[in-house]
């Protein structure tokens, strides 16, 4: 079954998500999430560390996309600055044309 990356929330058959720990010989203690309702084919099985790396990585790439947001609205407010200081001046400037 496909899913998205990171913690899932809901198992595609609309059920929430239980967070449990595996007693097989296999996975002693492993964190796995399931579907809340129905355990099987169909729905939704993840290994807890495998959907904590995925987050991270969510995580990190929002953040990234975040980061670089903040340089073009940076240098944005530099172009409105020079544009602001520009406007001043052609007010000073009319200002004083206009007093004499």
């Amino acid at each position: 079954m496909e899913m998205g990356p990171g913690i899932p929330r809901m198992c595609p058959c609309g059920a929430l998500t239980v967070l449990l720990t595996s007693k097989t010989k296999e996975n002693p203690g492993r964190r796995f999430y399931r579907c809340g309702v129905v355990f099987g084919e169909n729905h939704l099985f993840k290994w807890a560390d495998e959907a904590f790396v995925e987050e991270l990585e969510v995580l990190a790439a929002k953040q990234t996309e975040m980061e670089n947001g903040m340089v073009e609205i940076k240098e944005q407010l530099l172009d409105f600055k020079k544009d602001l200081t520009e406007i001043i001046e052609v007010v000073a400037a009319f200002s004083k044309h206009l007093r004499k």
